[in-house]
């Protein structure tokens, strides 16, 4: 398994109310690059194509109150899962770091790893900024 993830980032809300606010994935968008296109949603799923990627099908697996949201990748080629861990830091700010885990061989790993760590760079930039 390959994990790419981001630096731990200072959020403005509270943990309880950014993991509120992240669960449903109509909001996820807030926080994804500029590169994605024809992102849509559900509260619990979501589909998005990330320039020159293929679509993305991601799904809600895995929810830990206030700390921790998983989606897996759904008829994905290579099997990945986007993670999200969250911890209270004071009562007005939470800390996040997101987190891919993807079982990649070295090939693509060599192919994906500049994408990836691009896009998760822009998230924590948004992050920074929520």
């Amino acid at each position: 398994m390959t994990k790419f993830t981001t630096q731990e980032v200072t959020v403005n809300k509270r943990a309880e109310v950014f993991f509120e606010y992240i669960s449903d994935l109509s909001n996820l968008k807030d926080i994804m690059p500029t590169q994605i296109e024809n992102f849509k949603s559900t509260n619990s799923t979501c589909s998005f194509k990330v320039t020159g990627m293929p679509t993305i099908e991601l799904e809600i697996t895995k929810k830990i109150k206030f700390s921790r949201i998983s989606l897996t990748a759904q008829e994905s080629q290579i099997p990945f899962s986007l993670n999200c861990f969250i911890s209270e830091k004071a009562e007005t700010t939470c800390i996040v770091r997101v987190e891919i885990d993807a079982e990649l061989n070295m090939m693509t790993r060599m192919m994906v790893e500049k994408p990836l760590n691009n896009i998760l760079e822009a998230i924590e930039k948004k992050l920074q900024k929520f």
